[in-house]
């Protein structure tokens, strides 16, 4: 099987390269779940996944520079390929800006202005952010695990006809994998009772999710442009 994805997925990469995006998740989320169980590293675990440290932060950082590069991209397609196309990597570029943006909480987390108080009021966290809106907060990890989903259903896509210049690489599929696997746990606690502190610990592993979008997100539009560009669809 991995040799099968290291030999289709992105031909014109290095091996090592494709080994190390491959992996990339799967260490990651062994790291943290080491940081989240040894005693002594704990509380540094925590830290990093704290909101405006560096989990977050560069979560917002890899989610907007992943929205640029796909808005850059999609001016490139225009000129060339059929308006479904340019409309998809469109749309999916801003929606990365707006998450990037939603990170933040558009600016309040660096200046700290005061939210609207209507706002407020319906805001779970009373913050000026979208997805914690009281009608949206309970479905977030709903939406971490249809985005896993998702990539799935790209993957399979990918050697159709209609769906090659959109289709997800397979060398992603790690990603998508740790992806549903965090947010599956998620959804689970919601509705299983389990030890308090494993259940935090799987609640704190969502912006490790939130890491791994967005990481996904931008290697996604990056892996297509290599692609497009072997298909001289892109100058």
């Amino acid at each position: 099987m991995l040799s099968y994805i290291f030999k289709t997925g992105s031909p014109t990469l290095p091996k090592n390269l494709k080994i190390i995006i491959f992996c990339f998740p799967i260490l990651l989320v062994c790291f943290q779940a080491f940081l989240f169980a040894y005693p002594p590293a704990r509380d540094f675990g925590i830290w990093l996944v704290l909101e405006n440290n560096p989990i977050e932060l560069l979560t917002f950082i890899v989610f907007l520079f992943g929205g640029i590069y796909g808005i850059r991209l999609s001016f490139k397609l225009s000129k060339f390929e059929k308006r479904y196309i340019v409309l998809f990597y469109s749309f999916f570029s801003v929606f990365l800006v707006l998450i990037a943006m939603e990170e933040i909480s558009w600016g309040q987390s660096f200046f700290h202005f005061e939210t609207p108080e209507k706002w407020k009021a319906m805001n779970y966290q009373g913050e000026t952010t979208l997805h914690n809106l009281n009608f949206m907060q309970s479905n977030r990890d709903n939406l971490l695990l249809f985005f896993g989903l998702s990539g799935f259903v790209g993957i399979i896509l990918r050697n159709h006809s209609k769906f090659q210049k959109i289709g997800v690489p397979i060398i992603l599929l790690s990603w998508f994998l740790m992806i549903v696997f965090l947010a599956f746990l998620d959804v689970l606690v919601d509705f299983v009772k389990i030890n308090k502190q494993l259940s935090n610990g799987i609640e704190r592993f969502a912006e490790i999710t939130e890491l791994l979008i967005a990481g996904s997100s931008f290697l996604y539009l990056w892996l297509k442009q290599i692609q497009l560009k072997k298909l001289s669809v892109v100058d």
